[in-house]
């Protein structure tokens, strides 16, 4: 069933209107359309004095009789005349009235621009906007509409829009009088039907071998391999190379990802998004050093979500991961599944402990596949991809069970991740790992990649950065106490001679485990930007041999330290950006919205002997027991 509401008598709106419907009538659909009309005072005029109402719509509207102005206009009003006399269509008129239902003159009109479409399978879609009623305005304005479907959390609009719809057609709208069409505009419209009981011309166009209301299934499943079932629905109402045309479509969007460098970005061209390019540079950080190991701390507001979500299409599509975990607070569980499933096209379950959640979506009610499923404590991470609470997962019963009962993972991502952290941090002298903490350390030997996500790596200690870059796998020399000095050494303005080769040996280390660092990235540190003198520089810090660095002079050696700080752990498995990046956007045109500036400013509040013991029991309370 197809509801449209509302637009003037004019032929050339209805030529517009009838635009797609021929696909309507293949599926032996049905239509309803409720078409606005005025009156002018003399008519209201008449009907007070005792005229019949319908008498007056009539003599009106055979004031303006449908004249088409050419031949796709005649072709639209055949279709439609044809429609109405086959039980296809029926047309109503809306005149506007007063609260007392008495029909009022052309200044008030009936503007409503409102529909429901409903399928077979029952899903609902209704939309309503701001159309306006005149050809001009339906194929040249701009115009906006408000579209809302029963599984993307709009039902309760659409159940609205439909009772509202229910209410006009049943004549019973407030300040609406609706009535059918009277015997001479149906006359009118009747007149154009095709002779000879055939077929109007735009139907005739479609030959009758395309003509199906069921889509065809395609298989696409990789016969050699007993675990692939993937089913895609193609219409089948196009002609047959469409057909062969969507097949091969769907099949470069199931393994076009899994051809290497070409097709590096299905995933990405085929998500629901345009990404920024900070985030594609990120995701390229990912997929191009696979196994993916990264630390993704960019400030609220700059997607990482994202980043992670075109990691996880790309890599599922591709077939490099096969199995999926998702940890985040429970909190934001929901908001990940909606995120993943309106951008990237994954529908992916959530597990609460006791069940599995998928999205609500029709394609689920085609298939036949539950919303909820209730599941045991030993089935549950069979499911490829899986969001769960990380506050679950971090409990000692729990966390046994993922480590020493499932099958390791491909992939690995946790959210807040800063929330994996040692006790007492703040303190002089650091506990152990949290439970979170302790499971990540675990984990990281049961998964091939781990993408950690948070806004804040560090919060109180450096300490807190270390543990985290040790979770994606640290250089052996930059244990906890190198790194710290590493640090101090690189802040000052001239470190020693000892200081200076610990760094050097440190800065070995990392190029050894993630490769040299790029000559065109180190000659900005070098005095006048030469090649030949970067290369010698970055040689001498590559030497074993002390020699070669003895003979830096001042302005080498500030080099070197500029490039042995810029090529650390945190460069190489850190991704971060700053709102500056968001400012640097809206300047470019990239995003609509001026990104405030905050101006932060210390406050110092004296406190009461009583504001104090309360402040000091809380601290204590967080300290030793959260």
């Amino acid at each position: 069933m197809s509801v449209l509401q509302a637009f003037f008598l004019r032929v050339s709106c209805l030529t517009l209107a009838a635009i797609g419907i021929e696909g309507l009538i293949r599926n032996n659909g049905t239509m309803r359309l409720v078409i606005g009309c005025t009156l002018n005072e003399q008519e209201v005029e008449a009907i007070a004095r005792g005229e019949k109402f319908r008498e007056v719509v009539d003599r009106s509207l055979s004031n303006f009789p449908l004249m088409p102005e050419n031949i796709e206009q005649a072709d639209a009003l055949e279709l439609l005349s044809w429609m109405i006399a086959q039980g296809y269509l029926e047309v109503k008129l809306a005149l506007p009235c007063s609260p007392l239902r008495q029909p009022i003159p052309i200044q008030g009109i009936f503007h409503e621009k409102a529909g429901i479409i409903e399928d077979k399978a029952g899903n609902r879609l209704a939309f309503n906007g701001s159309v306006n009623e005149t050809a001009k305005g339906w194929a040249g304005n701009w115009e906006s509409f408000h579209v809302f479907t029963d599984g993307s959390g709009t039902k309760l609009h659409l159940d609205e829009e439909e009772r509202g719809f229910a209410k006009l057609w049943t004549n019973q709208a407030k300040r609406c009088l609706v009535i059918d069409v009277p015997t001479a505009v149906k006359a009118q419209l009747l007149s154009y039907l095709p002779p000879n009981d055939q077929k109007p011309k735009r139907l005739e166009r479609i030959p009758e071998s395309e003509a199906s209301s069921q889509p065809s299934i395609v298989d696409l499943s990789d016969k050699s391999n007993p675990d692939s079932h993937e089913t895609v629905f193609v219409e089948k109402n196009q002609p047959l190379d469409l057909q062969e045309q969507f097949k091969e479509v769907w099949s470069l969007i199931q393994h076009g990802a899994a051809i290497p460098g070409d097709g590096d970005r299905v995933g990405e061209a085929t998500c629901a998004i345009t990404p920024y390019p900070h985030q594609i540079n990120a995701f390229e950080r990912l997929y191009q050093n696979w196994p993916p190991k990264l630390l993704i701390a960019d400030e609220v507001g700059l997607g990482k979500t994202i980043q992670a979500g075109l990691l996880i299409r790309q890599a599922w599509l591709a077939g490099k991961a096969k199995r999926i975990l998702i940890l985040a607070p429970k909190a934001v569980l929901t908001q990940w599944q909606i995120e993943l499933r309106e951008k990237f096209n994954l529908n992916v379950p959530i597990y609460n402990g006791k069940t599995l959640t998928w999205y609500d979506c029709p394609a689920l009610r085609v298939l036949g596949k539950p919303i909820i499923k209730p599941i045991s404590r030993q089935e549950w991470h069979i499911e490829p991809i899986v969001i769960t609470s990380s506050h679950l997962m971090r409990r000692a019963d729990r966390a046994k069970e993922l480590i020493n009962e499932t099958e390791p993972y491909d992939l690995i991502v946790l959210d807040e991740a800063h929330h994996a952290r040692r006790q007492g941090v703040s303190g002089t002298q650091p506990k152990g790992p949290n439970q979170l903490l302790r499971l990540m350390q675990q984990l990281k030997h049961r998964t091939q990649g781990l993408v950690l996500l948070t806004a804040t790596p560090m919060q109180v200690s450096p300490i807190e950065v270390w543990d985290l870059l040790n979770l994606l796998g640290l250089p052996q020399q930059w244990d906890l106490g190198s790194f710290r000095h590493f640090f101090d050494y690189a802040s000052t303005l001239n470190p020693s001679y000892d200081q200076f080769e610990f760094m050097a040996r440190l800065f070995r280390a990392v190029e050894a485990q993630f490769g040299e660092t790029a000559l065109e990235a180190a000659q900005k540190f070098v005095s006048g930007g030469s090649k030949l003198a970067t290369k010698k520089v970055l040689q001498a810090l590559r030497d074993e041999a002390t020699l070669p660095r003895k003979q830096f002079n001042s302005d080498k050696r500030r080099a070197a330290i500029a490039i042995m700080r810029s090529n650390t752990p945190v460069n190489r498995l850190i991704s971060r950006h700053t709102r500056e990046l968001l400012r640097r956007y809206y300047e470019a045109g990239k995003i609509s919205s001026r990104i405030a500036t905050r101006i932060v400013e210390d406050g110092f509040v004296t406190l009461t002997t009583d504001e104090r013991k309360v402040y000091e029991a809380v601290e204590d309370y967080i300290y030793s027991i959260y």
